[in-house]
């Protein structure tokens, strides 16, 4: 007696739970993608609020980030140890030296960024033969206080000591030893250095027109992974525009994610909203610094070219298909 075979035939009914099951199963099996930041604060807020309210897990996406040295963060995404970058300045220097990357995504368009010195130093003047510390020799940090020195008459290679220190938490802890005079800090550190005392010299975003963060990835995942680019944007695009849309929530998670009180939250996001690019690229007088400060700094005698270091089709895809 053959034994009757069984087929699942695809009623409406069967259809309808295939269907209905379908999201469950993308958001349980959702991707992991690696973003490298250079230090928990308000640059990487996009990111923060996207995954507080879910955007990526819309996408499939379980996105996870690494505080990852600056300077180390080009050569692990052209190796695919990272899936990210967060430090746009950086991946620009470093596709313009001929690394396999591009940035196909910014956030700000000036730095969100205060430089504080010790008690007594007035203004930027005050600098001259002081040691200044940056995260390392190239990085933004270390360009915006080269920009700002030179808007102010003062000569970057020879009025000022650097000193390569690390992120904006490591450069605080060199201030407060004493060893070094001033510093270039996460705005989100405004109430922790009025409470130490430290003298807010300026706001880079009132004199310096320098991107800040973005999203970089790598050539061979714009070749082989265009879909995932696509969906990190459209996530990471969502929490830029809510960042703006939403202030009340937005001060709240700025508030908790980087422990800021009351009296202060308010003061930073004011400051940290005059930057904000909700467009998704960088603007072209910031990006015409960046590119021409970078040629500098890296000694080439030819301009670097936008479209060498920077892919903004993924951006214009996703803002054409609103």
């Amino acid at each position: 007696m053959s034994i009757p075979s069984f087929r699942l035939a695809r009623t409406p009914l069967v259809t309808l739970i295939f269907l209905m099951a379908q999201p469950f199963c993308y958001r349980v099996y959702a991707e992991d993608i690696n973003v490298a930041i250079s230090s928990v604060g308000l640059y990487e807020m996009p990111l923060e609020i996207a995954k507080r309210k879910g955007f990526f897990k819309d996408e499939g996406l379980n996105v996870r980030t690494i505080v990852v040295k600056t300077g180390l963060q080009a050569s692990a995404l052209s190796v695919g140890e990272l899936d990210f970058s967060s430090v746009g300045g950086a991946a620009i220097r470093a596709a313009a030296k001929g690394l396999p990357i591009k940035v196909v995504m910014g956030w700000w368009d000036r730095p969100l960024h205060i430089l504080v010195g010790k008690p007594g130093i007035k203004d930027i003047k005050g600098l001259k033969n002081k040691r200044v510390a940056i995260s390392s020799i190239g990085s933004t940090p270390y360009v915006m206080v080269r920009e700002a020195l030179s808007a102010e008459g003062m000569d970057p290679d020879h009025d000022v000591i650097f000193m390569s220190i690390g992120g904006s938490s490591a450069r605080l802890a060199a201030l407060k030893s004493g060893t070094v005079d001033a510093t270039p800090l996460d705005v989100a550190f405004v109430e922790r250095t009025d409470k130490l005392g430290l003298s807010d010299i300026l706001y880079f975003g009132d004199i310096v027109n320098l991107p800040l963060g973005g999203l970089a990835t790598s050539m061979e995942k714009i070749k082989n992974n265009p879909e995932q680019i696509k969906r990190m944007i459209r996530a990471t695009l969502r929490g830029l525009r809510f960042f703006k849309t939403n202030k009340e929530e937005t001060r709240d998670i700025i508030k908790h994610h980087l422990h800021i009180s009351d009296q202060y939250v308010g003061r930073v996001y004011d400051l940290a909203v005059r930057s904000l690019n909700e467009q998704g690229d960088i603007g072209t007088k910031s990006l015409a610094n960046e590119l021409r400060l970078d040629a500098q700094t890296i000694g080439l005698k030819r301009p670097i070219a936008e479209q060498q270091v920077t892919d903004w089709s993924f951006v214009k895809a996703i803002a054409g298909s609103h």
